[in-house]
């Protein structure tokens, strides 16, 4: 992006003292003209010093890395609220979102500079794939195409097109700018990505495969093409490689909740409940309304004994999404069998029959009316050793509950794939690149990686530095919804 300076200027006076010596001077006529006053300059909505000062402590927040965020965000809103045409604090407010993967308000606010005539190609394609991240895939091809009109030549906007497309299901389309990115620049590791996530969407293994270490060889700390090599060995049916792939993607940007909630889905499959109950806590950490990564939390805890720490969690994820059946049964199975509370558990059992309607005859219709007899005659059924909470009482906590697709990689230039944990499953891993589970990441739009457009924006470390807007994202392979806890696109 180019350079945002803030202009502002100062007004200043200054008098000339005039001393003389000798006789006292002879009094002035009066001046009976009107004498005019002149206005003190009035900010016109750019910064003043207690903007600035919000800005910088903005900025020292950034610096901390993903616990500082929020309070980044923050600060640059409250600069904002004092100076509405800051244009620096708007674009690291925006970044800042973007970082907590509240792609909406991020989207919004790119908005805004472009309402204020900030001219800048950066600041279109950071518009476009906020949009792009946030589920609005047409409109965030149309940014896409304005960059492209105006710069034929802009192999960004074009590797930010071709994630649209591959959001939107048009492969031929997608492969067509895939390709004519190519033909001018062979290495350019955004197209590489997306190449590969075409092939995977097509089923395409090995060369998808390929394509992801083509990838890595020119870039070899690109934490999206390690997710996505991660996705392709577990599709081959290579879990171990697949582990080791997505935990160098989080190591290499521990913002990156696609490869930890892929990495926490294993290590719940796999019986690892400490393991996953880690991963899901760093989401939870940075977004405590993200539906997937407390639902997966809830089924860590149940599998670590800790049932009361469940039965929280699972209320929790209701509070997000609320009538998922499938969680109020398994939450009803922990007040009853593991807590002792059969009067908790029969209201959870009735939500679960108005929200499944099961057959008369089912199971949970008789469990529901003894419990209620028990209970007019004083002899309530205590705790018990109970197994894990299932859906009709013979599930394990291992089997989905709701989300049963599976996670889909980002096509370059847009969100990453996501372990499905989706109503209150368990977060599986992703079988087969089906759908993308997306979970709210905190109670905003989910939370979702750029698709290989580029890196995110990043913000300035200087007052009167814009923050850079980086590369392109990277396109969703499955446009979703938000997060921030929310939704980006290619690089050039």
């Amino acid at each position: 992006m180019g350079r945002l300076l803030a202009k502002w200027g100062a007004v200043g006076a200054s008098a000339l003292l005039l001393v003389a010596c000798g006789p006292a001077p002879k009094p002035k006529p009066k001046d009976d003209k009107p004498k005019v006053t002149q206005e003190k300059p009035k900010n016109d909505g750019g910064p003043t010093a207690d903007s600035i000062k919000l800005f910088e402590a903005g900025v020292q927040a950034l610096e901390k890395g993903p616990e500082g965020y929020r309070e980044a965000a923050e600060a640059f809103e409250g600069a904002v609220g004092v100076s509405p045409k800051y244009h620096v604090a708007l674009l690291n407010l925006a970044y800042s979102y973007e970082k907590l993967g509240r792609y909406k308000d991020a989207a919004a606010t790119y908005r805004k500079l472009i309402d204020q005539n900030v001219q800048d190609r950066g600041v279109t394609l950071a518009l476009g794939r906020t949009l792009l991240l946030s589920g609005d895939v047409e409109l965030a091809v149309t940014e896409f195409e304005s960059v492209l009109r105006k710069n034929p030549e802009d192999l960004e906007a074009r590797n930010n097109l071709a994630a649209g497309y591959l959001a939107k299901g048009d492969n031929e389309t997608a492969l067509r700018y895939v390709k004519e990115v190519l033909a001018v620049q062979p290495k350019n590791v955004p197209a590489i990505i997306n190449l590969g996530l075409l092939y995977l969407e097509q089923k395409k293994l090995p060369l998808a495969l390929l394509m992801f270490k083509k990838a890595l060889s020119y870039d070899e700390k690109n934490a999206r093409a390690h997710n996505n090599l991660g996705l392709t060995y577990f599709q081959m049916n290579l879990v171990p490689l697949a582990v080791l792939e997505w935990e160098q993607a989080v190591g290499l940007d521990p913002t990156m909740d696609e490869a930890r909630l892929n990495l926490a889905s294993v290590y719940l499959d796999y019986l690892d409940y400490a393991a996953a109950l880690t991963q899901f806590q760093k989401v939870r950490d940075r977004f405590p309304s993200h539906y997937q990564a407390t639902v997966g939390a809830a089924n860590a805890l149940y599998g670590t004994s800790d049932y009361e720490g469940a039965a929280k969690l699972y209320a929790e994820s209701l509070a997000i999404k609320a009538g998922n059946a499938e969680v109020l049964m398994r939450v009803g199975k922990i007040n009853e069998e593991q807590l002792g509370k059969p009067d908790v558990a029969i209201e959870y059992y009735k939500q679960y029959i108005e929200a499944a309607n099961p057959p008369a005859d089912a199971p949970i219709r008789a469990t529901v009316k003894f419990l209620e007899q028990a209970a007019k005659q004083g002899t309530m059924p205590g705790a018990g050793p109970g197994g894990a909470p299932a859906g009709d009482g013979t599930e394990e906590p291992g089997d989905g509950a709701e989300g049963g697709d599976e996670a889909k990689a980002p096509a370059e230039g847009g969100d990453e794939v996501k372990a499905p944990a989706d109503g209150g499953d368990e977060a599986k891993a992703p079988a087969d690149g089906g759908d993308e589970a997306k979970a709210p990441a905190d109670g905003g739009d989910e939370a979702k990686a750029p698709a290989e457009g580029g890196d995110e924006a990043k913000a300035p470390a200087e007052v009167g530095d814009e923050a850079k807007g980086g590369d392109e994202a990277e396109a969703p392979a499955a446009a979703g919804d938000e997060a921030e806890g929310g939704d980006a696109a290619p690089e050039g």
